[in-house]
């Protein structure tokens, strides 16, 4: 299995694969790791790998640096690879990979703007840099995270392809990739100035403007199945987006006596929890029941109940009651049992 796995990583970094039935960038019939078949099960996902293997032909022709990226890309299938079947993690890393080489092949400049592939709907940073001398560039970072945010600036010290700055507890190191940036930092979290949950590492493209990734309920977590994802988008309509920008953060919620077994989540923006939050229960085929914290036209919070199982269209479960009751404490909270 090992020495399969292997071949297939070797295989995927020069996309010497047959294309197949299910749209992937590799034979579907030989599939044996729990990547390989999740890949193969879900056509979307299929679609992505076959999306970038195309991109990815035409990207190594194009790129200052051929073997970077050929590295980059064996270390992009390592991390892909630790998803194993979970096609949420999947769906992510495909998404963040191709938008990555839609900017790898342009020439590299220490004169740009960057912006952050963002993980999430509420993640963003964005990047500054400009030489100084031979030895050096300044910078200008800022960072958000929900309704947190950060920012620092200062001047790094160019060696070859990377430039360093340290500052107290803080450190960053900007690394050259082609024409794609990385900024990792050390020192904990606020050490370089950020607030809670704000982070600079990651990956940027040359751009003067944020970059968007088309992300939905399954690539972010919220959901485990396509059938979970249908049933929200068909039940929800145009909260389905309210739902997706509120699920910046997540964590386990009680659970519920009234549905024996249902999963419980509770999702909000950082910094932003008593105006932009919702709790999902959903329970097996496809069942789900929300509370989703919205706007109406006089800017003030309100709370709809959105279910697709019928008998609990006019009564809401224990757990998502108590937890309207408990955002909104000793004030009026008022909830909408939508159709």
């Amino acid at each position: 299995m090992l020495a399969f796995n292997i071949r297939h990583a070797l295989l995927l970094t020069s996309l010497v694969f047959a294309t197949s039935s299910h749209a992937a960038s590799f034979d579907c019939a030989g599939a044996s790791s729990p990547v390989e078949k999740a890949v193969c099960a879900d056509p979307y996902t299929s679609s992505l790998d076959e999306k970038l293997g195309a991109l990815w032909r035409t990207t190594l022709a194009q790129v200052a640096d051929p073997q970077a990226l050929k590295a980059d890309q064996r270390s992009w299938l390592k991390q892909r690879n630790q998803c194993a079947a979970n096609s949420s993690c999947l769906r992510r890393e495909y998404l963040m990979r191709l938008k990555a080489l839609e900017y790898v092949a342009k020439p590299f400049s220490w004169d740009a703007t960057w912006q952050m592939i963002p993980w999430g709907v509420s993640s963003a940073a964005e990047v500054t840099t400009k030489r100084v001398d031979a030895t050096h560039i300044a910078f200008d970072v800022s960072a958000s995270n929900g309704g947190n945010s950060g920012d620092m600036d200062g001047v790094a010290t160019i060696d070859g392809a990377v430039a360093h700055f340290a500052e107290g507890n803080c450190t960053l190191k900007f690394s050259a990739l082609n024409g794609l940036l990385d900024v990792d930092s050390d020192g904990g979290e606020g050490a370089c100035g950020g607030g809670m949950g704000v982070y600079y590492d990651g990956r940027y493209v040359a751009s003067d403007q944020p970059i968007a990734i088309e992300y939905d309920l399954l690539s972010l977590g919220v959901v485990r199945t396509q059938q979970e994802d249908l049933a929200l988008r068909t039940l929800l309509k145009n909260d389905y987006q309210t739902l997706l920008q509120n699920s910046g953060s997540m964590a386990a919620g009680e659970t519920s006596g009234d549905v024996p077994g249902g999963e419980v989540n509770e999702f909000w923006l950082r910094g932003l929890a008593s105006s932009n939050a919702a709790i999902l229960m959903s329970a097996p085929g496809g069942r789900v029941w929300l509370v989703l914290l919205v706007f109406d036209e006089q800017r003030k919070v309100r709370a709809r109940y959105y279910t697709n199982v019928p008998k609990w269209k006019k009564r809401v479960p224990d757990v998502l009651l108590a937890w309207r009751e408990r955002l909104a404490g000793d004030a009026t909270l008022p909830l909408d049992l939508m159709p």
